[in-house]
């Protein structure tokens, strides 16, 4: 189908320089400071100063307040997916996450009530925890792992595999396929990582059109059959599409969810003793391990025609970046937002999971699986100890590169 994209303007030196004087702030932030760890301070200062602000590093604006954030996003702002520049579609292709308006609704509403909460409990409830059960029996025997490749990377590749009826065995692959598509959404200029998604979706491309087509034949009651069977006139290769982004958020969320929450809970002892002694508050765990290191920490827009956020004027066709991290630690919404706290009451008002159209369409599925694992964990291993690990990084993507636990 013919699609018109939006082509970001190029803003020139003049306008830049008087840019930067209005915005001093944001024309002092680097790269790093959206990717490297430990940098969450700097964005703070940011928002408090600038919680709309022109950032030359960049290329474009940066929201870190929560309420300018809801606003780029909500459905009725004249903000857009469509367009030349976005890296999401440059690394996983024109899917729902990549596309607006009817076509958005015609992608997404043949996936949207496989994933609805009650559904998602009777679908893969009973999955999920044997799952953990199995995985977690695996560590039996050992002092310790390193969760991310001995559990968190497994749980989230072959999870997505039995939610999606995918044979999904070599978890390495699939794992490293993602690994190629989020190194591609980074805004720093080098082409090599979307040539490295390029070819990781091709393979990918090919698994799953075996896969859709060995479903069609033998149809096995999963997502991926039954969108065999009915795709609401999705041809084959946009169900495939849709696929590889629901397996993406399906596994790097869960891989980042996991590995975050257990991090943050190692690291605040008397509150993981208090989810040790009420399991009632391991969702609270997770909702605000989620909000305090979103999963996603960065959501792209550009703008269809000239928009105000919280009083200053960006012009059509520009560049929006919204910073997760920042608005999850607004403290217009959230009380003492950096500490992590278990009890938030409002750590479901976070902008983890997105808002307006775009917003998850997996995310019951991603807070089940979640506290699943981390009550697993917490409970076959009493002793639990923190041991080597590398604070959570990432520009687009937030997590550990490494996190070792022992017992």
């Amino acid at each position: 189908m013919d699609e018109i994209l939006i082509s970001q303007v190029e803003v020139g030196a003049d306008e830049d320089a008087e840019r930067r004087s209005r915005f001093p702030a944001g024309a002092t932030i680097t790269f790093e400071d959206l990717e490297a760890a430990g940098r969450e301070p700097v964005l703070d200062e940011l928002r408090d100063r600038e919680p709309v602000s022109w950032v030359p590093a960049l290329g474009g604006w940066l929201v870190s307040g929560w309420e300018p954030a809801r606003h780029v996003l909500h459905p009725r702002t004249p903000t857009t997916v469509e367009a030349e520049q976005n890296l999401v579609r440059a690394s996983l292709g024109r899917m729902m996450l990549t596309v607006d308006g009817s076509e958005h609704t015609r992608m997404r509403t043949a996936l949207d009530a496989p994933f609805r909460a009650r559904e998602i409990e009777e679908r893969f409830g009973d999955s999920i925890r044997r799952l953990v059960e199995e995985l977690v029996g695996g560590l039996r025997g050992r002092s310790g792992a390193e969760i991310g490749r001995d559990f968190a990377a497994p749980y989230a590749v072959r999870m997505a595999g039995q939610a999606l009826g995918l044979s999904l065995d070599d978890v390495a692959r699939i794992d490293g396929f993602y690994a190629d598509f989020a190194g591609a959404m980074v805004y720093d200029g080098d082409p090599e990582p979307v040539r490295r998604a390029d070819r990781a979706r091709a393979d990918l491309n090919a698994l799953l059109l075996d896969e859709l087509d060995r479903c069609r034949h033998s149809p096995d009651g999963s997502i991926t059959a039954a969108l065999a069977q009915d795709g609401r006139g999705l041809t084959d290769d946009e169900i495939v599409a849709q696929l590889r982004v629901v397996m993406f958020g399906a596994i790097e969320t869960i891989q980042a969810s996991v590995m975050n929450t257990l991090l943050l809970l190692l690291q605040h002892p008397s509150q993981l003793d208090d989810v040790r002694r009420d399991p009632d508050l391991l969702d609270g765990a997770v909702a605000e391990a989620i909000r305090l290191v979103p999963p996603v920490a960065f959501v792209e827009r550009w703008t269809r025609e000239p928009v105000q956020v919280a009083g200053v004027d960006i012009p059509a066709r520009e560049f929006v970046g919204v910073s997760v991290i920042g608005a999850n630690r607004d403290p217009a919404v959230f009380a003492d937002p950096g500490v992590f706290d278990v009890r938030r009451p409002n750590a479901g008002r976070a902008l983890s999971f997105s808002y307006g159209i775009h917003a998850c369409l997996g995310l019951h599925l991603a807070r089940i699986q979640s506290t699943a694992a981390i009550g697993g964990l917490l409970a076959a291993f009493p002793g639990l100890e923190l041991g080597r690990f590398e604070p959570p990084s990432g520009f687009a993507f937030r997590r550990p590169a490494s996190l070792e636990i022992g017992w």
